[in-house]
């Protein structure tokens, strides 16, 4: 050891490194004890903060087809994912595609444009997909939305709009009153019904503008009724979002030709698992309700032969039942996936990024995190 502290060049590093840790050490003592240190520390922080969000909120949509996850989870057993939602930017329109609970988190930390959000569109009724409507309402209306937000659904979409403004129609008196039209105007606030009825089987458009059409298709959801699927169109780039379904024609027929094809997906065996491991443990009425899931959402396998047929570009993955917490279950996820498709799939996850670029319509770039 002497002979090793004898060395010149190790001696220097430690007196340098002593050095440096002395001084780290009294800028950190300094700091805990100078305010107006702490102050300036703080807005530089939070200058290069905003300013970083607002270059990534105008980095969205554009001359592209943009899709953002924002929740990916199923109902239960979450594992640290939010609740089913799917924001898509297409050129300067946004609509986001169900708010389940604590996606409205994730798009503000994604940095996405919550003031022009241009509606939302309900697959159903579900409450994962519609429990974060009252944060999605506030975030967007604080960010600077001028108009009610358009909440577009099947039959009964108006009754589950109705029910959020008469929650929180008190907090939109409170927020106006408070900081004034000017930044909360009152006739903002609150939440509008869009409904549309389509025809078992069938497929409808629900909004047009210019190179954007977005339609609705019916999904086998029972006992749940209405239940969707949209595709969206823009630009002569494409996405569709099943929705909850069994596996169903009627989504193949809708992605026939599409860029991007979003499925939920179940893996049985895992879910089958599960509902045994709750029985063995006396949890009999959990394990019945997870053994329930199996008759109406769709396995990664059957997903894949969908995607097959519609001859799809890319398949992703979303609304995990159960939700992977780890590489081990997303393998499971994606046992015999490859030998259907051999383009395989995406499992998503919150934040995902991917972007369809007008000027080059064979190009799919998962822009992650």
């Amino acid at each position: 050891m002497p002979g090793f502290l004898n060395n010149k060049s190790v001696r220097y590093g430690l007196i340098g490194l002593a050095v440096a840790l002395t001084l780290a050490l009294g800028f950190r003592v300094l700091l805990l004890s100078h305010q107006g240190l702490q102050d300036t520390l703080v807005r530089q922080v939070m200058a290069q903060m905003l300013a970083r969000l607002a270059e990534q909120a105008a980095f969205y949509g554009g001359e592209n087809l943009d899709i953002v996850f924002c929740g990916t989870a199923s109902p239960m057993g979450n594992a640290g994912r939010a609740q089913q939602c799917i924001a898509v930017l297409a050129g300067d329109r946004f609509f986001i595609i169900d708010s389940g609970a604590r996606s409205t988190a994730v798009a503000t930390a994604a940095a996405l444009p919550l003031g022009r959000l241009d509606g939302v569109l309900l697959t159903h009724f579900h409450s994962d997909h519609i429990s974060s409507l009252g944060e999605l309402q506030l975030a967007s209306w604080a960010q600077g939305r001028k108009q009610k937000l358009p909440i577009y659904g099947g039959v009964g979409v108006a009754r589950v709009v109705d029910g959020f403004n008469m929650a929180y129609g008190q907090d939109y008196g409170y927020r106006t009153a408070h900081h004034g039209e000017a930044i909360m105007p009152r006739r903002a606030a609150g939440l509008v019904a869009r409904p549309f009825s389509v025809p078992k089987g069938g497929m409808k458009t629900i909004y047009e503008d210019t190179k954007l059409t977005i339609a609705a298709f019916t999904v086998p959801h029972e006992p749940i009724s209405p239940a969707v699927g949209y595709r969206i169109d823009y630009a002569g780039r494409s996405v569709v979002i099943s929705g909850d379904t069994s596996k169903s024609e009627a989504v193949a027929r809708a992605s026939k030709g599409a860029d991007v094809l979003i499925h939920e997906v179940l893996q049985p065996a895992l879910v089958t698992m599960t509902s045994e491991a709750l029985h063995n443990a006396g949890r009999s009425g959990l394990g019945q309700l997870m053994a329930d899931t199996l008759s109406y959402h769709t396995s990664p396998t059957e997903a894949a032969d969908i995607a097959n047929r519609a001859d799809a570009d890319m398949l992703v993955f979303t609304h995990f039942a159960p939700s992977p917490p780890n590489d081990l279950v997303e393998r499971i996820f994606m046992r015999g996936v490859a030998q259907i498709r051999p383009k395989g799939a995406v499992m998503a996850h919150d934040e995902m990024h991917i972007r369809l670029p007008l000027a080059d319509p064979e190009a799919i770039i998962i822009m992650d995190k």
